[in-house]
């Protein structure tokens, strides 16, 4: 069975099968949802407002619950990349604008972009200045705990090391029949009786 799509405010036409998810829907019909995971339910970004058919998807899924909060799922937000088309019928869906859902790194770097372009001369050498000494910080901070990092693990080694002399020289000194542990009963913890 088939499902008739509308897309808004594009107002694009176009019909799927059941069984497709809105985010495939939308890319079928040339419509390239945002979203900062690739579509795998680990953000909020390809978010849309089902204005019509929204029981034709599926259940809400435990991504969507944990990325779209009590009001926004009230308000009809589904996440395109975990909504299904479930039954046949008319589906109705715009995207939710960017100022009402986290904005995506591709996006991000598009706005900064285009403000960096706009800057004057002095403002973009005093950002770029900025930039190398925010790099060359954390480049010394991570040099810095270095050391630090690796002693930790010199530590860890030494200890278990130390843990393996310990329980060797306990053993030495149990009693023959007590030594003579099973490799189960070993395995389990347990001693014989």
């Amino acid at each position: 069975m088939s499902v008739d799509i509308k897309i808004e405010p594009e107002g694009l036409v176009g019909i799927v099968a059941e069984g497709t998810y809105i985010w495939d829907a939308a890319k079928r019909m040339g419509v390239r949802l945002p979203a900062q995971c690739e579509g795998r339910g680990e953000c909020d970004t390809c978010a849309v407002i089902i204005k019509e058919g929204a029981t034709l998807l599926s259940s809400l899924t435990q991504a969507e619950r944990e990325h779209l909060s009590p009001e926004r799922l009230a308000a009809g937000e589904r996440l395109a990349c975990q909504a299904k088309i479930e039954h046949g019928g008319q589906l109705t869906f715009t995207a939710v604008p960017t100022t009402e859902r986290a904005e995506t790194t591709e996006e991000a770097v598009k706005d900064f972009r285009k403000e960096f372009r706009e800057m004057p001369l002095n403002r973009k050498l005093a950002t770029l200045v900025e930039f190398e000494a925010v790099t060359a910080f954390e480049t010394l901070s991570s040099i810095a705990s270095l050391p630090f990092t690796i002693g930790e693990k010199v530590m860890d080694v030494m200890a278990g090391f130390g843990r393996k002399m310990s329980q060797e020289e306990r053993a030495a000194r149990r009693p023959a029949e007590h030594r003579a542990q099973t490799a189960e009963e070993k395995a389990a913890g347990e001693t014989p009786e």
